[in-house]
């Protein structure tokens, strides 16, 4: 039933045919990982069609390629619904699912079709733009091979290349700001590199402010050590709200103390349900937007949700998302509290 539920949907978000609330419950369904197969022979069929299909503009195409490639466990909604209807044929939108089909199923090579013929040559060239090295931009959730998370802030950029990450250290290159939650391992230490400057750890969670705009890159440590320096020398060990500020011209640094909560402010700003059960997801909401939240089934509280809202959404919204994800509706009593009614799960 549900391979059903999935292949219709599927279908009717490349049609541009999905409400918000179905196109969340698809993005859910396409990070649980059980319908790769089902993907992976859809996005080669038509790959191989030899005419012009209008299909999806390049940015909802690149947009796809990030969340699959992410695995953030975080159910963006993804929006197809353009008023300037601008679409792009095929062979765009194509190239970046493409991509995403090569890292989910280890594919060495991918086919392209473009409007015009192309040598051998070019062909072969396309296909070596394909590349081990992953990209995130904007604001998004990100989880990592090894478990570990970054939430990156906007106008902000994360790499890696996939094949030597987690092989004898985990490293990534940042070029903004981003927030880090490391799963420990002290046999490969977790390294973030900001131009000359690396900051290393074992297992911890620390910001880092690097953005073009400014002179200094800030670490700003809320749990663990966190270790800065750069290929000469180490700049020091931090803990817990100290900082360590580095000017990217001369290499000078300071080292001071500070409160985390001051430095991410901007992450308070983001709701992101990542893996949770509904009782963790429900306090979480009502905290965020100052309203009571009751559970008329306590089933409901099994629940398991992931979800990321990262644009100041409003609880209306946010509602919506969640009682389609799992499967619930709302109403608000007499108290003006909010009532989750459903099932829930087992």
């Amino acid at each position: 039933m549900q391979q059903k539920v999935f292949e219709e949907l599927f279908e009717n978000y490349l049609q541009n045919n999905l409400t918000e609330a179905d196109e969340q419950k698809l993005m859910n369904i396409i990070q649980q990982g059980s319908h790769d197969d089902f993907i992976k022979e859809k996005i080669q069929l038509l790959l191989n069609k030899n005419e012009s299909t209008e299909l999806l503009e390049k940015q909802k195409g690149d947009d796809i390629l990030s969340y699959i490639l992410s695995h953030s466990d975080a159910p963006k909604v993804i929006s197809i619904h353009d008023n300037k209807k601008s679409y792009r044929k095929l062979g765009r939108a194509i190239v970046a699912i493409a991509a995403a089909v090569t890292i989910l199923f280890a594919i060495r090579t991918a086919f392209f079709y473009e409007n015009t013929p192309d040598p051998l040559k070019n062909k072969e060239e396309k296909l070596e733009q394909i590349s081990s090295v992953l990209a995130f931009n904007g604001k998004q959730l990100i989880r990592l091979p090894d478990g570990s998370t970054i939430i990156l802030n906007d106008k902000s950029s994360i790499t890696y290349d996939q094949n030597d990450f987690d092989k004898e250290t985990r490293e990534v290159t940042l070029s903004g700001e981003a927030y880090f939650d490391i799963k420990r391992n002290e046999k490969k230490p977790f390294i973030v590199h900001t131009g000359k400057v690396s900051t290393r750890v074992l297992g911890t969670a620390f910001n880092i402010n690097a953005y073009d705009t400014s002179d200094n890159i800030e670490i700003t440590v809320e749990r663990g050590k966190v270790q800065v320096g750069d290929v000469k020398k180490i700049y020091g060990v931090i803990t817990p709200n100290q900082q360590i500020k580095v000017n990217k011209n001369t290499l000078d640094f300071e080292q001071n103390n500070t409160k985390i909560e001051t430095v991410i402010t901007w992450k308070s700003n983001y709701l992101i349900l990542d893996d949770i059960n509904m009782e963790e997801a429900v306090a979480l909401i009502s905290q965020k937007y100052k309203v009571p939240i009751v559970l008329a089934n306590e089933n409901i509280k099994n629940c398991r949700i992931t979800a990321s809202f990262l644009n100041e959404e409003d609880l209306e919204h946010v509602l919506k998302v969640v009682c389609s994800v799992i499967e619930t509706s709302y109403h608000y009593n007499q108290n003006n509290a909010i009532v989750l009614e459903g099932k829930g799960c087992e």
